[in-house]
């Protein structure tokens, strides 16, 4: 498997093997249920419960931690600046310590609770022997927000039409939200107040933002795990279906090597390797028999594939590229500027389902979502 896989940094960060520990410490309940056995509104009913938890856990850490800051900030307001800042900066820095370990546990618990009801380990199959792309490395990377290795499959560089640059920016913007929320807050109510509200201090209103962003770093990371493990979910449904009805069986060596190409070009236009990408990549590598490169990420190779095969095999890669594109649960400028030159002249029926598929899977409805994931040879 290590030949089709290219991994610059092949072992897992501190602060992963960090999150593993943690999730392996959690009691295992197995149970025999499949996640498709829930309703959506079940579903979501269980993770709603499970955000609420993580919400107000959060929040009063935030709370708990930050008062100290804020408290020796006042106290020592009008001591000489180097014993202010001085007391500052040490109470801060273990605050931060104290903060993020528990914002870390509650964080990896709610992903842990979420993987419970997804119950991952009832069609858990690991896809790679590689530990990377295990569903404990993949969910330790969600709940810490962690980034995905950068990696190449068979050929497949997704950032191959992404500048790295913009990636870090934006990362680093986010960063800074917290710390502009804070200033700006802080400028509004010294506007309309003193330096005191009601007789408190208005640097404690850093309690409220810092209470704030931990509510919703949990929602985000509930959010991406629970789309990370419906990655996993629909998967390996969709590659039992497929198997089931035989209808790789009935596909072109061409067509064949165009479903790789369909999820491929589907990696590249969303600009990353979400982890639900590379599940359904090897899932059809297995499944197709396929070790070698053969240019799977060249968009004008997959449009010649879609014009050379049959029809009912272009329905079949059209479909296929349809799921791969909406599998990371958001759409891409990049991908909104070729659809219509890969769909054609069945842009009107394919766009509606990748758009409303896109949204199922961002919403948490994974019945709905696996309805719409369909891989056939009729149109649409």
């Amino acid at each position: 498997m290590q030949n089709i896989i290219n991994v610059p940094k092949a072992k897992p960060s501190r602060l992963e093997r960090f999150g593993l520990f943690y999730l392996n410490l959690f009691k295992r309940l197995d149970t025999n249920h499949s996640v498709f056995d829930l309703t959506d509104a079940q579903i979501a009913k269980r993770t709603k419960r499970i955000t609420w938890k993580g919400i107000i856990l959060s929040s009063i850490v935030g709370i708990v931690c930050v008062f100290p800051t804020v408290w020796v900030d006042v106290y020592f307001e009008n001591k000489p600046w180097y014993v202010h800042y001085g007391w500052v900066t040490v109470v801060t820095i273990l605050s931060i310590v104290i903060e993020f370990y528990l914002l870390f546990i509650i964080a990896l618990k709610a992903v842990y609770q979420v993987s419970k009801i997804i119950n991952i380990h009832a069609t858990e199959d690991e896809l790679v022997e590689n530990e990377l792309f295990s569903v404990k490395n993949i969910l330790a990377r969600a709940a810490l927000e962690l980034p995905d290795p950068e990696l190449k499959i068979l050929g497949i560089d997704p950032f191959k039409r992404v500048n790295k640059k913009n990636l870090l920016v934006l990362g680093l913007l986010y960063k800074a939200k917290i710390l502009l929320t804070n200033l700006v807050s802080k400028y509004v109510l010294r506007l309309i107040s003193d330096k005191t509200i009601f007789g408190v201090s208005i640097l404690y209103e850093a309690l409220f933002v810092e209470a704030f962003w931990n509510g919703v770093v949990i929602v985000r990371v509930i959010k991406e795990a629970r789309l990370r493990l419906f990655g996993f979910a629909l998967a390996n449904k969709i590659a039992l279906e497929t198997l089931n009805e035989n209808d790789l069986q009935q596909l072109s060596p061409l067509a064949k090597v165009g479903c790789l190409r369909a999820i491929g070009n589907a990696v590249i236009m969303t600009k990353n390797y979400h982890p639900n990408m590379i599940i359904l990549l090897f899932r059809f590598q297995q499944m197709l028999h396929i070790t070698k490169e053969n240019k799977y990420d060249d968009w004008h190779l997959f449009l010649e594939t879609l014009n050379t095969v049959s029809e009912k095999e272009r329905n079949f890669l059209l479909d296929l590229f349809t799921v791969s594109a909406a599998f990371d649960g958001k759409l891409s400028d990049l991908e909104e500027e070729n659809l219509k030159t890969v769909y054609g002249k069945d842009y009107g029926i394919y766009h509606p389902r990748l758009v409303k598929l896109t949204a199922c899977l961002k919403e948490g409805k994974l019945n709905e979502a696996l309805s719409l994931c369909k891989l056939d040879f009729v149109v649409g």
